[in-house]
């Protein structure tokens, strides 16, 4: 019951309101290196300089020391929420009404960073890779090398996903240290490109540190879970495969992640999982 009250809460605030929704509504605070500050509902950026509300003041937008946008129905507790218990598409729903006005602003000194990373992460995992390509070039504006070398390590999914395996391990490379970013997404990464190496044993150490240390961790848990898979595909252990493809099937029922089991299991087997 709370949780549907919560999805039509959200539902709601998705669809209320019409066209002034629809172009989003956010309030952002300028602050500047005098230490003055104003506030505006939309900014209004004019060759090198930034107007209050009325047009009555500018400042140069060297002189801008951070710019904090304020959404309302949207905070970072609630993407952390979204994406934890499933609701991804509607958080990128809600992002890409929130975030889109607003996302080329990214190379002004802005709070963005963290929203424009819930973006990205959401906008891979629901398959909108395009859209993930373009969030990670917004991030890249902020210069900030905690959201950059997170960013980065989206794009080498990308790249994997598109079977581009040096161009993946160079960008991975150039991440400073990727276990800052995320231990279990470190992992993953150099057990796929173990995998595509054709460097099993290794591929296989990473998933297994994965499981030992990280088994609650819904984002890489599943697609370290199919990577095993696939590992014993590659191996030639088809019964090991469906085993694992099972686990699959029962653990993550109706997604994305039974399906890659339900593959696996008719490649392994010739039947699917029920």
């Amino acid at each position: 019951m709370i949780r549907s009250l919560r999805v039509f809460g959200i539902a709601l605030l998705l669809c209320v309101g019409g066209e002034a929704l629809a172009q989003s509504q956010y309030a952002a605070k300028i602050t500047v290196n005098s230490g003055s500050s104003f506030v505006v509902k939309r900014l209004d950026i004019k060759g090198d300089r930034i107007y209050s509300e009325n047009g009555s003041a500018s400042s140069s937008i060297g002189a801008i020391e951070a710019v904090e946008f304020r959404f309302p129905g949207l905070s970072l507790s609630m993407c952390d929420s979204m994406f934890r218990t499933g609701d991804r598409k509607a958080l990128e729903d809600l992002l890409n009404q929130n975030l889109g006005p607003v996302a080329q602003f990214s190379y002004l000194p802005t709070n963005l960073g963290e929203y424009l990373i819930w973006w990205l992460r959401t906008q891979y995992w629901v398959g909108n890779e395009a859209a993930a390509g373009k969030t990670v070039g917004y991030i890249r504006q902020t210069k900030d090398p905690k959201y950059v070398d997170e960013a980065s390590m989206y794009f080498v999914m990308m790249l994997l996903d598109q079977g581009k395996l040096e161009n993946a391990r160079t960008v991975l490379a150039n991440v400073g240290d990727p276990e800052a970013v995320s231990v279990p997404m470190a992992e993953y990464l150099n057990g796929k490109i173990a995998m595509e190496s054709g460097d099993y044993r290794t591929a296989m150490l990473h998933v297994a540190r994965i499981v030992a240390f990280h088994s609650r961790n819904e984002e890489w848990m599943p697609p370290a879970t199919v990577l095993e898979a696939e590992i014993y595909q590659r191996l030639g252990q088809p019964q090991k495969a469906e085993a694992v493809a099972n686990e699959l099937i029962m653990a993550y029922p109706g997604t994305r992640w039974s399906r890659a089991g339900e593959t696996i299991k008719k490649e392994s087997t010739g039947t699917r999982g029920e």
